[in-house]
């Protein structure tokens, strides 16, 4: 067979293409799996929680399951709930405090003082009065909630407080507010969830 210059320019992109393959396989291979591979999620302790896609304070995307990896405190608030205000005075602290072990603390606002779902003003100006410089305050909404009938997350007091291991995991869940009630469930999900190393 002798080889003309259409032949041998089919050849090259066929063997380009074919190590193009064998190249992407390669990398497909090498990247981690999604750690995010269950399919159900609730509200219970024990379960995955579901997740939580909205904006925070910055008025940027919001996706709980990005911390992944990471120990959580999620508390659900609402902007006329004057515990969730005590409890939003010491959020950043608490974050600080735990820094070293990765802790993120986020509040969920579930309503403003209207009682409707709060706006990034809204966000912005709870962050500011409590000095939420580094914790996120995200909007949520009552469709969240399990009460609802369309969500899975149950506030059966203000605020509500879920503790969520490394694996993503709820571990605790505490209603109402107490500094030392929250210091202790930080405490006991930080020794149940050493990191991997």
């Amino acid at each position: 067979m002798t080889l003309t210059a259409n032949n041998m320019k089919a050849t090259a992109a066929v063997s380009l293409g074919f190590l193009s393959a064998c190249l992407f396989w390669s990398q497909a291979d090498d990247e981690p799996a999604d750690p995010i591979d269950w399919e159900e999620c609730s509200g219970q302790a024990g379960d995955h929680p579901c997740n939580i896609v909205s904006f925070d304070q910055d008025n940027q995307p919001f996706d709980l399951y990005k911390f992944y990896g990471q120990p959580i405190v999620i508390d659900l608030s609402a902007m006329w709930c004057s515990p969730c205000a005590s409890a939003a005075d010491e959020a950043q602290s608490v974050q600080d405090a735990y820094a070293d072990k990765g802790l993120v603390y986020i509040t969920v606002l579930v309503e403003n003082t209207k009682r409707e779902e709060p706006t990034v003003s809204d966000l912005q100006a709870w962050a500011e009065t409590f000095g939420n410089v580094t914790t996120p305050v995200v909007a949520g909404a009552r469709s969240m909630l399990e009460s609802s009938g369309d969500g899975t997350w149950t506030v059966e007091g203000w605020p509500t407080f879920y503790y969520i291991d490394r694996k993503m995991v709820t571990r605790d869940i505490d209603r109402g507010f107490s500094s030392e009630e929250v210091a202790l469930s930080i405490e006991w999900l930080l020794s149940l969830d050493k990191p991997e190393e």
